[in-house]
């Protein structure tokens, strides 16, 4: 490597690790990604767990043979009262979840639960369940004491389900969110980079005296986009081991994880590693290319706010849950995200990864391409 293309890069690399909030940044944004993965596991376990859950209400009516089935089937326990007063003061004390009451005169039974948390909106689709199944009840032994025959009063046709969806929507969801971050820490990082050794630079009028120090402008943008690009390539490489470490953990501590089949092989990590070095060079000069007209550090964080923008366009993707086709691997970006989850679940294609590596390494050209022409004029290079 050329001497003073050396020199650039251990200054910029040696001033980014010197600076302990870019670090800090560097590597604390990646731990959203297990966070996120524990949050969306335990929330997901907690809604299985809710629909199993047993509770204990408060009644005030006598409960019929056929009232002790549905709510045994239900898990729910009963406890009878009085009044509504000692109803409302049991529930006060936590002794019940909620409670039902029925009016003799009225004929009507009301439900009482607390719809503010999850635990209290469960339960009031448990009991509202309860009371349609003990007139579906009632309604049967209307039917059977006039000798009516139940299968000719309800069964009139069959009906038949059958689910056309193949994926988990949460769990895809978090999936796309997960390696969403893998790339948008490199945005993130390099954006910083950009900013820093040109904005800044130009700024306090640094950069004019580097050059007339005995080193090409070539050098000096060759040393800064590599360590732009090394930058980028750490921070998304932190990111890509706290995604894989945290799939990993969650297939064996979360349900929600339990149909993800997840595919670790050195294919998966080789080929990941290429995307991200790919993904590294191209979003550097993409960085370097959107802060070139920049005069002030305001100027191009506004410049660069435009990559973050682009990284979360493949989660609505996701969300929408469109049918993707070749032509979407040609999107940069978005096409880093979508191999990265492909390589993982074991749908990636030889096709659309080479769609993806070659498009890239035509981006990577033609920024660079940009940036050097942009970078030869004068009036780019210090500009005020």
């Amino acid at each position: 490597m050329n001497k003073n293309v050396l020199i650039t890069l251990k200054k910029e690399l040696r001033s980014i690790f010197r600076d302990k909030k870019t670090v800090l940044r560097m590597l604390l944004f990646p731990l959203i990604i297990p966070a996120m993965i524990m949050l969306y596991g335990t929330m997901y376990d907690s809604a299985e767990e809710s629909e199993s859950m047993s509770y204990t209400i408060g009644i005030n009516y006598d409960i019929t043979d056929g009232e002790k089935e549905i709510l045994d089937s239900l898990n729910i326990d009963y406890i009878k009262y009085d009044t509504k007063d000692e109803l409302d003061k049991e529930y006060e004390s936590n002794n019940i979840a909620g409670y039902v009451t029925y009016n003799e005169k009225s004929n009507e039974y009301k439900i009482y639960t607390n719809s503010s948390n999850t635990n209290g909106m469960s339960l009031n689709v448990i009991l509202s369940q309860y009371l349609e199944s003990y007139s579906d009840y009632l309604t049967n032994a209307y039917l059977i004491s006039h000798g009516i025959d139940l299968n000719e009063a309800y069964n009139h046709f069959e009906v038949d389900y059958e689910d056309l969806s193949n994926t988990n929507y949460m769990l895809n969801v978090v999936l796309t969110v997960s390696f969403t971050y893998i790339i948008m820490a490199i945005c993130m990082a390099t954006s910083s980079m950009a900013t820093g050794v040109t904005a800044t630079e130009r700024e306090n009028g640094t950069l004019e005296t580097i050059l007339t120090f005995p080193i090409k402008k070539t050098e000096l943008l060759t040393g800064k986009y590599l360590s732009s690009v090394i930058v980028g390539f750490i921070a998304s490489l932190v990111g890509f081991v706290l995604t894989v470490g945290s799939l990993l953990v969650g297939k064996h501590v979360y349900t929600m994880f339990e149909e993800f089949e997840f595919i670790l092989s050195f294919e998966s990590i080789f080929g990941s590693l290429i995307i991200i070095a790919g993904a590294s060079f191209f979003i550097a000069g993409v960085a370097f290319a959107l802060t070139c007209f920049s005069r002030t550090y305001k100027e191009a964080q506004s410049a660069v706010s435009l990559l973050n923008m682009v990284c979360i366009v493949p989660l609505f993707v996701s969300i929408l849950e469109l049918d993707l086709n070749a032509s979407y691997y040609l999107i940069p970006i978005c096409n880093f995200e979508q191999i990265l989850m492909d390589l993982f679940t074991n749908t990636a294609s030889l096709s659309n990864v080479l769609i993806t590596i070659g498009s890239t390494i035509v981006y990577i050209g033609v920024v660079l391409f940009y940036i050097v022409r942009s970078y030869n004029s004068e009036k780019i290079l210090f500009a005020k």
